[in-house]
């Protein structure tokens, strides 16, 4: 946010009603809208109800409202004009979110280990670290993520949030080690086609080859 025009620091309270539109400022405002007409009738209109020495009290008052108020102006706004810096733990955060929806896994997990190295409370580092564990197949390290997360004394407020990567993390790792009949009827189809299966002797072909006895035997 730039700096305001000069002049709105020459009126109390207008410095106030430019940026923000403040009620606050717009009663500044008047208020000192008010003492300045006061003095002024006071010194032109109403000379012989005040004393002299009340009448510079009235202007001294107003001048200092004045001066107090340009420079407290003039430094609000300096201070807002200045960028703000971010936390280092916001940045760390920025960075693993980043690199996360990239893909780049192994540089995501290294800012949410710093992050969590530094406050292990952090939850959401702990979530992103448990998705991303999940993703790269490491479902015992996600599970055993969330259950140090859950022992955390504030974790009730994340209770959805936990039970709902633990689901997730466990369909995963189900889905991983069942077997896959589709794939094995698959495997076995191809290996008939290539020869790699001999055929299953029929009757017909066990007694072109079986002796005088068997046949016997077997008459």
């Amino acid at each position: 946010m730039g700096k305001m025009p000069w002049g709105t620091y020459l009126w109390p309270g207008l410095s106030l009603i430019w940026r923000y539109g403040s009620w606050l400022g717009l009663a500044i405002a008047v208020g000192f809208t008010a003492l300045v007409n006061l003095a002024l009738a006071a010194s032109i209109l109403w000379s012989e109800l005040f004393t002299a020495g009340l009448r510079s009290l009235m202007w001294a008052v107003v001048g200092g409202i004045w001066a107090v108020s340009a420079i407290f102006a003039s430094r609000w706004d300096s201070r807002e004009a200045r960028p703000q810096n971010s936390s280092p733990r916001e940045d760390s955060f920025a960075l693993a979110m980043d690199h996360y929806l990239k893909g780049n896994w192994f540089e995501a997990e290294y800012f949410l280990s710093g992050l969590l190295a530094a406050n292990p409370r952090d939850v959401d580092a702990a979530l992103m670290l448990a998705t991303l564990l999940r993703h790269t197949g490491r479902f015992d390290e996600a599970l055993e993520g969330l259950a140090r997360l859950e022992r955390c004394e504030d974790a009730e407020r994340w209770h959805w949030e936990i039970g709902r990567e633990r689901d997730l993390v466990r369909r995963a790792q189900t889905r991983r080690v069942e077997p896959n009949p589709a794939a094995a009827v698959g495997v076995a189809a191809g290996a008939n086609e290539s020869g790699l299966l001999a055929p299953a002797a029929t009757p017909a072909a066990s007694g072109l080859t079986a002796s005088p006895a068997q046949r016997a035997e077997a008459a």
